[in-house]
């Protein structure tokens, strides 16, 4: 009996060491290093000058792994996490788990698409650094600002990574794929969002549909009803390249309805390129007027393919609040 067990094992065994001869293990090891020092100061608060993580794209590391089979199946997991440098923790902020950016599991095939669980970007953030000429700098970009850092009153409710989540994104279908998503929340807040997106690419041209449904309730606090819309687009023009984006929300907690009109260029300039956004907002509701204008704009020299080095500043505005300048200078470094 004992040796029949045997026996089954090591043909178990055999049988999983063969497997390399079918499929193919996978990882990469990869993140962005982005350090600046400047000024510092938002609309309406007092300005201070550090150094700073996130100026032009925020600094992450990442792992990912995967198994490709030969009959086209790929499982895979990939962890990533942020980095301060100015107070040398992982994570946005004190707050956020220690794989912040994205903790999830995978499973692709090259006819079906691909499926994620776990801690995963919001379809919305995709498509507002896509179509953005600061993409996702958190920091400067003004499209990025006011729907995700500008508070409820103007952005969208809730974080823009969303745990407990399962997404879905089809094949490329000649430039057109199409994405849903769906997550219970946080812990401390959980409920039900949904989102969507569909993107088409096509030569120098290039838009996207996103919607967006965040409802939380935690039984403490008001709930949370809102709906997001957005519209981008963007256009290849040859040494320039054009962005354009339309978002709305309608908060049915909060009664407030806002619009933020996003358009942008990144151009060639000598041996570096500009990058220029602008975006103004306005939010109305039963005790609600509120309206504001940023403005950026980067001049960004790459040292090497992994190495580039800019200054970036920012204008920003709210009705009735000081203005607020920030400006820094920095250097961002691409590892993979």
């Amino acid at each position: 009996m004992k040796i029949n067990n045997l026996l089954r094992w090591c043909a178990a065994l055999g049988g999983l060491l063969a497997l390399p001869a079918h499929a193919q293990f996978d990882y990469s090891l990869y993140g962005v290093a982005d350090l600046s020092y400047g000024r510092f100061e938002n609309s309406g608060f007092v300005r201070t000058h550090r150094f700073n993580s996130n100026s032009l794209t925020a600094t992450f590391a990442g792992l990912n792994a995967s198994y490709g089979f030969e009959n086209g199946w790929t499982p895979g997991i990939t962890l990533e996490s942020f980095f301060r440098f100015q107070d040398t923790k992982f994570g946005r902020n004190d707050d956020d788990p220690t794989f912040s950016r994205n903790a999830f599991v995978s499973l692709t095939h090259r006819d079906y698409g691909t499926l994620r669980a776990g801690r995963i970007q919001s379809l919305l953030f995709n498509t507002t650094t896509r179509f953005n000429a600061l993409g996702n700098s958190v920091g400067f970009s003004p499209a990025v600002r006011h729907i995700f850092a500008a508070g409820n009153l103007i952005g969208v409710q809730g974080d823009f990574y969303w745990n407990q989540a399962i997404g879905y994104t089809t094949p490329n279908f000649d430039g057109i794929t199409g994405s849903v998503m769906a997550a219970r929340g946080d812990q401390d807040n959980p409920g039900h969002l949904m989102a969507g997106n569909l993107i088409v690419a096509k030569g120098v041209l290039a838009g996207s549909l996103s919607v967006q449904r965040v409802d939380i309730d935690n039984g403490f606090n008001d709930p949370t009803l809102e709906d997001t819309v957005q519209l981008g687009a963007s256009y290849n023009i040859g040494l320039a390249k054009l962005f354009g984006q339309y978002t709305h929300t309608r908060d049915r907690g909060l009664e407030v309805n806002s619009d933020i009109v996003s358009a942008g260029v990144s151009v060639s300039l000598g041996p570096g390129t500009v990058h220029a956004q602008i975006a103004t907002s306005k939010a109305d509701g039963l005790a609600v007027s509120r309206k504001q204008t940023t403005t950026s704009a980067a001049y960004v020299y790459a040292y090497d393919s992994l190495t580039d080095i800019y200054v970036i500043a920012m204008d920003d505005r709210v009705r009735g609040q000081t203005r607020g300048f920030s400006a820094a200078f920095g250097v961002r470094y691409t590892f993979r």
